[in-house]
């Protein structure tokens, strides 16, 4: 997210009233880590934490669903509301919060991907205030949707970029956008770095990619593995897309070899 501005601007232009151009603008990167109210408290950390002018934006990536992790991502976004009003602000100036939730599973009901909740009356649905908003984006739900062919909005893309663990489709869904592909560059570079490798990827064969890489590493070590190793290592990273020339460029193995392999 850090490193593609482009990307970032665009995804919470979509959430908000605030165009890319201005959130590039002011867009500030805030810690994760929320400070300690008091000694005894446990220390929270949130995924990710933007600001721009006096809106606060919380992106949450949540891989798994259970019980309490909705009520944890609401202390997170409690914690970041109660910071902000210092005793030496009068209220015009207090902040709106907003809370991104991209999670990998399906939880809610419907066939919306997308959600948004403000805080409301059960029985008349008149809303307290939109000081406080929360997005729930399910993932595998926008997966379901571009596996059988849909049309797929700008935004859908840029979410399921997160999603997808092929190079193939991460290159279909950036093509012919500089905002998308900005993310997509990174993402394989991200994907393909040894210490970070297994973060973007959802199925076993790159489990297999990030285990081989761990025991040989990347090329002085993957040269020095067994043709085992690399023949595993090497397949796995043709079959997720690649190019043999860039399996050269990573690894240092020979384009004769990797074309061998292949075959």
């Amino acid at each position: 997210m850090t490193s593609c501005p482009n990307y970032l601007s665009f995804l919470i232009s979509e959430f908000t009233s605030v165009s890319k151009e201005e959130i590039k603008r002011k867009l500030v990167i805030k810690n994760n880590e929320l400070n300690l109210s008091n000694a005894k408290e446990k220390r929270k950390i949130s995924d990710f934490i933007v600001g721009i002018d006096k809106l606060l934006v919380n992106i949450e990536m949540n891989g798994k669903y259970y019980e309490w992790l909705f009520v944890r991502n609401d202390a997170y976004l409690g914690k970041i509301e109660g910071e902000s009003l210092n005793s030496g602000n009068d209220y015009s100036t207090l902040y709106s919060f907003l809370q991104i939730n991209l999670n990998n599973f399906t939880y809610f009901k419907g066939n919306d991907s997308a959600l948004e909740f403000v805080y409301t009356d059960k029985k008349s649905k008149q809303i307290e205030t939109e000081k406080v908003k929360k997005y729930h984006i399910s993932l595998p739900k926008l997966a379901k949707k571009y596996y059988n062919g849909a049309r797929l909005s700008k935004l859908e893309k840029a979410l399921l970029i997160l999603k997808v663990d092929k190079i193939s489709d991460l290159e279909k869904l950036g093509k012919g956008d500089n905002d998308l592909m900005e993310a997509v560059g990174r993402i394989k570079e991200a994907s393909l770095d040894i210490n970070t490798i297994g973060l973007y990827d959802a199925d076993l064969e790159r489990e297999r990619i990030e285990n081989g890489i761990r025991s040989v590493s990347f090329k002085a070590g993957i040269e020095q593995g067994s043709t085992k190793e690399r023949i595993s290592i090497i397949s796995a990273m043709l079959n997720n897309g690649m190019s043999q020339e860039e399996v050269t460029r990573m690894t240092g193995i020979p384009i004769k070899e990797v074309k061998a392999i292949k075959l």
